[in-house]
């Protein structure tokens, strides 16, 4: 008699195990596709490439620095190096006199960055 009550209490406990992993499985805020990273590096040159340097603002003494970009008649100030959501994930790498050198990070499972390079115009 004891052997099947400890049966029957592994049956029940594996198929407690069971639901509980097809659930996490099902969970919505866990991605079932990862998109590829060459995929991701294309996206992401697309949603850089629309914007154009159209412009700096410098103060004399350096402390106040804002960007200009444009793209089809909307316009987005980086002031402070704080980038606009709306070109999450790009980061400024380098800001130099000619260029802009922009940095994204693909998914962690690509280890891998995306760099782009914006030719300021003078």
């Amino acid at each position: 008699m004891k052997p099947q009550l400890v049966m029957v209490v592994l049956l029940i406990f594996s198929g407690l195990y069971m639901n509980t992993g097809m659930a996490l499985v099902r969970d919505p805020f866990t991605p079932s596709y990862q998109m590829p990273c060459d995929e991701q590096a294309t996206n992401l040159l697309k949603q850089i490439q629309v914007w154009q340097f159209k412009g700096l603002i410098k103060n004399s003494d350096t402390s106040y620095e804002q960007l200009w970009l444009s793209s089809d008649n909307q316009w987005l100030a980086i002031t402070a190096g704080v980038i606009p959501n709306v070109l999450f994930p790009w980061q400024i790498q380098t800001l130099v006199a000619d260029k802009i050198v922009w940095q994204a990070n693909l998914a962690d499972y690509c280890h891998d960055v995306v760099l782009w390079t914006m030719q300021l115009n003078k």
